[in-house]
């Protein structure tokens, strides 16, 4: 099924439906990625980063929220364990992860990309939870991380809820 969808991303006339339907592939609930995110993450990064792309904005926008989810949970923090839940319950944020890291290359020239980011409006954090799930920057230390989800404002998570 996904690579119906991902191919009906590239139709414009068929590019909504893909989109709504990639949602609930990659998404397993409106706080968490799906096992089938991991194996999406670089089809994202390349069909977001083409200007040809429709709804391209919106395919970023999962993207960064794939970022923001499959940030480690701190076992000690309390908050954190809540939200998302013990890391080892979760074995697709760390392949979600991987995912980012080997096609980091691709994060790099999203975040690099002035007309994308500006049509966005994207803020530090949003950039941030981007370059660390790709392993471009070092994560802020523990106590100062996410009090919900960096990287994933109301405005990006909006949709699936």
């Amino acid at each position: 099924m996904a690579p119906a969808i991902l191919r009906g991303l590239l139709d414009p006339d068929a590019a909504e439906t893909a989109e709504r339907a990639l949602d609930w592939l990659v998404m397993s609930g409106p706080m968490s990625i799906s096992a089938t995110m991991p194996a999406v993450v670089p089809y994202l990064l390349r069909l977001a980063a083409d200007p040809s792309v429709p709804r391209r904005n919106e395919l970023f926008g999962l993207v960064l929220v794939a970022a923001a989810l499959s940030a480690p949970t701190d076992p000690d923090n309390a908050w954190d364990l809540a939200v998302s839940g013990p890391e080892n319950d979760h074995p697709e944020r760390a392949l979600c992860r991987a995912a980012f890291v080997a096609d980091a290359a691709w994060v790099r020239r999203l975040l690099a990309d002035d007309e994308l980011l500006a049509s966005l409006h994207l803020d530090e954090d949003e950039r941030v939870s981007l370059a660390q799930a790709a392993g471009l920057q070092r994560a802020k230390p523990q106590a100062a991380r996410r009090p919900l989800l960096p990287g994933a404002g109301p405005r990006r998570l909006a949709c699936f809820s």
